[in-house]
Parts: C-alpha cells; sequence; structure tokens
C-alpha cells in the first residue's frame, strides 16, 4: 500500500456536501474556515473568486474545481469580477436545471488544521477541467452528471465522489511539484514513502530507528537528515505526531472520550495522554474536544 492511503484512511476524512443547485441573481458564497477545507466545483456557468491571493477575481468555469485550506487568504465567490455584494441577501438558490450557475460546495473538517501536515499544501488549489488528468476529469463528469440529475440518493453518491476527488486532489499537487516539503512532498521520495507508508499503516506498532531504515533500506543518518529537511521531525518523532494526529480525530467523534482515545492509543492513564496531547496541540484533549463541538 502506498502512503498516502493510510494516512487519509487514518484520519478517517471524509467530504460533507453543504450544497449542490443553481444560483441567480447577484449571488454571494462566503465559505470560510479556520478549521475545513472548503471545495467548489463548478458544475454550470461560471463564478469569480474574490481573494488577494489574485490581482484580479478569479474567473471559475463549467468543469473547474477549486479548494481552500484553513491558511487560505479570506475570500468570496460571487456572480461578477465587478461587482462583490455586501451580503447573500439577493442569492436566490434554485434547481440545477434553473440556474444561471450551479456549484457542488462542501467541507472536510480537519482536527488539526495548523499541523505542517496541510500547511505544506497550497492554501488555494485550483485546477482547470482540461488540467484535471483523465481520472479526476472522469470523476469531476460523474460528480456534475450526479448533481445535475437529483435522483434518488444524488446527494450521497456526490458525497462519496467528493471523498475521492480530494484524494485526486492531494495526488495533483504532489504529482504538479506544487508541495516542495512536508509529508507528501517526502512521499515523492521512494525510501521516505516506505518509511511514511509503514507509520501511516501500523502507527502502534512499536516503531524503532533502526527498523524502519532496515525496512526501507537507508542508513539511519540519511534517513533522520531527510526526515528533518522535508517534514521537520525525526522519524520517531513523526510517528508520536502521527499518533496525536489520529487521537484529535478520535476525539472528535460524537460517541468517544478522553478515556476511550486515551485507552484506544495505548497509553497507562489519561494523564500522561494528557501532557503529551497538550505538549502538542497546545491544549488539553477535553478543551480539543469542546472547541471541536462548538466549531463544528
Amino acid at each position: 500500500m502506498d502512503a498516502l492511503t493510510p494516512l487519509i484512511n487514518g484520519l478517517n476524512l471524509h467530504a460533507k456536501l453543504l450544497y449542490s443547485g443553481g444560483v441567480c441573481g447577484h449571488w454571494l458564497m462566503d465559505h470560510n474556515s479556520e478549521t475545513s477545507v472548503w471545495f467548489h466545483l463548478v458544475s454550470k456557468g461560471q463564478g469569480f473568486v474574490h481573494s488577494p491571493r489574485w490581482l484580479a477575481p478569479l474567473a471559475l468555469n463549467t468543469g473547474d474545481l477549486i479548494l481552500f485550506l484553513p491558511h487560505a487568504a479570506r475570500h468570496f465567490l460571487s456572480y461578477s469580477p465587478e461587482h462583490l455584494p455586501d451580503n447573500d441577501q439577493n442569492t436566490r438558490l434554485t434547481d440545477w436545471l434553473d440556474g444561471e450557475a450551479a456549484f457542488v460546495c462542501g467541507e472536510i473538517k480537519l482536527a488539526a488544521p495548523k499541523s505542517l501536515l496541510w500547511q505544506a499544501l497550497p492554501a488555494e488549489v485550483v485546477i482547470r477541467g482540461d488540467q484535471a488528468g483523465d481520472i479526476l476529469a472522469k470523476l469531476i463528469d460523474l460528480v456534475i452528471a450526479e448533481s445535475s440529475a437529483q435522483r434518488f440518493g444524488s446527494d450521497s453518491v456526490v458525497e462519496r465522489l467528493c471523498d475521492s476527488i480530494f484524494v485526486l486532489v492531494i495526488r495533483y499537487c504532489i504529482e504538479a511539484g506544487l508541495v516542495r516539503e512536508g509529508v507528501f512532498a517526502a512521499m515523492q521520495d521512494k525510501r521516505l514513502a516506505t518509511v511514511l507508508g509503514l507509520i501511516h499503516q501500523q502507527p502502534w506498532y512499536p516503531w524503532t530507528l533502526a527498523e524502519l531504515c532496515t525496512r526501507a533500506g537507508i542508513a539511519k543518518t540519511p534517513l533522520s537528515d531527510k526526515f528533518a529537511e522535508l517534514i521537520g521531525y525525526a522519524p520517531i518523532e513523526y510517528l508520536k505526531a502521527w499518533r496525536l494526529q489520529i487521537a484529535a480525530h478520535w476525539l472528535l467523534e460524537p460517541d468517544m472520550t478522553v478515556e476511550k482515545v486515551a485507552e484506544r492509543c495505548g497509553y497507562d492513564s489519561v494523564p500522561a495522554f494528557s501532557k503529551a496531547f497538550k505538549r502538542h496541540f497546545d491544549q488539553p484533549p477535553g478543551a480539543f474536544r469542546r472547541n471541536g463541538d462548538s466549531s463544528s
């Protein structure tokens, strides 16, 4: 298994569909978040992104996809490149057929949006319909077809397709050279990818640096140097950070408690888990859980 698949699976990342349909009038979308990845797929017509990221409003056309990570600048989508409404009072939501433009919009909630893992990705990712590549382009076509048809279960189908779109977007960023540091960049090195795959697939195994080096066929010093250069952690430090990333996502699950997460993570006691968690996230797990519940 590659290093990316268990990373996505380990964090249990899923897209949540928040709107699929048409818009009319002097419409405005204000979808900014400090904790979520927002994605917008133009399924019909045209829209414009107003953001300090671009000197002029960015035009999006049918088949174009844009993602905003939590570290993106504040932005808005609107009907016009010249006019940015003050609010969304004149936005009229319609079905796909009646809309002047139409979108599939959703979010992917991140438990630790400020982690080096996500900060290494571009704050905004724009993929034009003719740049997507065969697989992503076909998936986008499927999303547009399903969202425009509005058959039984369409929203559920679109939501699951968007899970795959997010994975393909990360692959696109890696293969297009849009990430030059961090875990995703390290995946481009075959031996580092092997080590990351082992860590992501078996985070609770008692890995040692020696065993990771043996499995990847690399000496300790080069492995440690490459990890420090690209990821900012030593290999075993990254393992500990990865475990806490998983724990953070578990804490956001409604039926989980701090005690259950500490036990799952293999800590001897809640205080030991809380100490490690606070050291990494600058807040204890109980506060993290409460803050996550309030922001969802």
